[in-house]
């Protein structure tokens, strides 16, 4: 019985069930492929069903609209993965927020109007007080837990990110205007 299971965990690993693959994105192509780009503090997070995937809606008390234009004072985002009745499901590359966290998040609003992140943990970025320049610099760790591709589709790595909130600011400005 443990051979048994041993080659069906083998095997698993091997065809990469569950496996999420992210093409790299850079700054500019999230500010250019986001419909809005929001700063905000997480209020809540809820999970939601929809068919058979289970997805955590988060909501985003706004503090300012990076890109995108809107009298609302919250948004929400959706995120897949969570936990229902139990069951739980995980996708890997997918991000977690925090209750009472600050972030940037570069969201998508799909054609049906459901709003996702654009490159699941690629596109939130938290939001600190640099110690020196009393200016926000947003900052994204590694993607260690998804396999990362350049558009070519060929394996590359992600180092994280960190960049000035002026400067996605401004990033955003001149896509607008393109």
């Amino acid at each position: 019985m443990a051979r048994i299971l041993q080659s069906v965990l083998a095997l698993l690993v091997a065809t990469g069930l569950g496996a999420t693959t992210l093409e790299r994105l850079t700054v500019d192509q999230m500010v250019e492929k986001s419909t809005s780009i929001v700063r905000g503090k997480v209020l809540s997070a809820a999970p939601v069903q929809r068919g058979s995937l289970i997805y955590t809606v988060y909501r985003v008390q706004v503090a300012e609209w990076i890109k995108g234009v809107s009298t609302t004072s919250t948004t929400e985002v959706y995120v897949p993965g969570g936990v229902i009745n139990g069951r739980r499901q995980s996708i890997a590359g997918a991000p977690a927020l925090e209750v009472g966290g600050e972030y940037v998040v570069f969201v998508w609003v799909s054609p049906s109007g459901t709003p996702y992140i654009i490159g699941l943990s690629q596109g939130v970025l938290s939001v600190r007080m640099s110690a020196t320049t009393a200016e926000a610099v947003l900052l994204r760790g590694p993607i260690e837990d998804a396999q990362v591709v350049d558009a070519n589709g060929q394996p590359s790595t992600d180092s994280g990110l960190k960049l000035s909130l002026s400067n996605l600011r401004l990033r955003a400005r001149q896509a607008v205007t393109r």
